[in-house]
């Protein structure tokens, strides 16, 4: 065997000890929500029950309003507006090649969040949002959308026109 071949077991195995404690956790997460809820205290602990809890999953969705809870999450609402906002601005800049707008994203990036503060107080006592979340996810628009445009430019510009 090469050297070669021997560093690269060596790397795989090496990153499969420091992941293998994670993907541990991940994996009792997930037997914890498909277990009863008389398994989960079980001595001594079941890794695989003998059968499935589905009917947890739909408790989430059906008793405890999970939607509307989303739905006031600022992180959730967030994401989800840069993410509609960033993907097809970024695909346009890489598409179109549009330099100016890039230079734009990247001024954007580049100023320190305490400069928009007092603008975007004063915009939010204007509009009357103060006290409701939407001042919050504006604040995350404004650090999150030029992120997700910068990311979405590397990507497209990588994939292949058709």
């Amino acid at each position: 065997m090469s050297s070669r071949l021997l560093n690269r077991i060596g790397l795989f195995f090496a990153a499969l000890v420091l992941v293998s404690p994670a993907i541990l956790f991940f994996l009792w997460m997930i037997s914890l929500s498909l277990k009863f809820e008389i398994d989960n205290g079980a001595y001594p602990p079941i890794l695989i029950p003998e059968r499935f809890a589905w009917s947890n999953y739909a408790k989430v969705f059906e008793e405890n309003n999970f939607l509307l809870y989303m739905w006031n999450s600022v992180t959730g609402t967030a994401t989800l507006l840069a993410l509609s906002i960033g993907v097809p601005a970024g695909y346009g800049i890489a598409r179109l090649k549009a330099e100016r707008s890039a230079i734009v994203i990247m001024i954007a990036r580049m100023t320190p969040g305490l400069s928009y503060l007092i603008p975007l107080f004063l915009l939010f006592q204007w509009l009357g949002i103060l006290g409701t979340l939407w001042p919050q996810i504006i604040i995350h628009l404004v650090v999150t959308v030029p992120i997700v445009v910068w990311v979405m430019i590397g990507y497209f510009e990588t994939t292949p026109m058709e």
